[in-house]
């Protein structure tokens, strides 16, 4: 019988963070070898130096939006998209096995999660400290000795760390959702391809935004989102990150693409792959 290959997957995280279990909802089975980085960047250098066979990093909220780090870094780098997941975000407040909700003051997590829970946090009066992911926060607490500490996770970081949880559901909005991308140093177009990722930064003229989003419109292409992001050293000046509806394969978003170029500085088609489903 044929042994199966274990896959080497990196995320942002410790152990336990969502990007984790994105990773495992996404390639379905069990031989994945996971590989937990400090930051996102350190993703990237993961994959793009081939230690790691693909990386998973979140790229959109529905409560805060883009995240412009991971942006930047999908176009500095030379990685792409493979697929994406979206993952419906439950917090959970967990703290050490002995302590109790009336005693705790101080609350570690993810400025993100802090953000999405801060209505709990103002009613509970407890004091949120940012920390820079939340299972990492919760490993955080599990190895102090504080009864007053607690940290905002996942019931997957509590399990993982040995700590309780205390109060369940404690975002602001029950309607968060993260959407998470897979990335590779191989560019691949899915035969099932339905959406399509391009970066692209525009040149200096009248109406260049204007000329640049309809390319799209005069083949009636469907955005799904878009994106601007400073250009790190050059005031007022933008890269742009789209999703469109359909494959790179398919000749009218090929020419669109094409035609995007001849406006640009440059483009990057990012990935075209099949749209990810959504998890509860």
């Amino acid at each position: 019988m044929k042994r199966l290959k274990k896959i080497k997957v990196a995320f942002q995280g410790e152990l336990g963070a969502y990007s984790e279990r994105a990773a495992k909802k996404f390639f379905n089975q069990a031989k994945l070898e996971l590989k937990p980085c400090l930051t996102f960047a350190g993703v990237f250098h993961e994959v793009e130096n081939s230690f790691t066979d693909y990386g998973v990093v979140p790229v959109e909220n529905t409560l805060n939006g883009g995240i412009r780090e991971v942006f930047n870094l999908l176009g500095e780098h030379k990685v792409f998209i493979i697929g994406e997941i979206k993952l419906k975000i439950s917090h959970v407040l967990v703290a050490n096995k002995n302590a109790h909700f009336s005693g705790i003051r101080r609350v570690y997590s993810h400025p993100q999660a802090l953000m999405q829970c801060r209505d709990f946090l103002r009613q509970n009066h407890l004091k949120p400290v940012e920390f820079y992911d939340t299972a990492g926060a919760a490993k955080h607490v599990a190895e102090m000795d504080d009864l007053t500490a607690a940290a905002i996770s996942s019931e997957e970081a509590a399990e993982h760390y040995g700590l309780k949880v205390l109060r369940k559901r404690i975002e602001n909005n029950s309607e968060n959702y993260t959407r998470f991308v897979v990335i590779s140093t191989k560019f691949t177009v899915a035969k099932n391809a339905d959406k399509t990722t391009v970066i692209f930064t525009l040149r200096n003229m009248p109406g260049a935004l204007y000329r640049a989003l309809s390319v799209f419109a005069i083949r009636d292409i469907d955005l799904l989102s878009i994106d601007s992001i400073p250009l790190s050293g050059k005031l007022w000046e933008y890269r742009f990150y789209i999703d469109f509806k359909g494959s790179i394969a398919e000749p009218r978003c090929k020419h669109a693409v094409e035609n995007l170029g001849e406006l640009s500085h440059n483009v990057k088609v990012v990935g075209s792959f099949k749209s990810g489903e959504t998890i509860s």
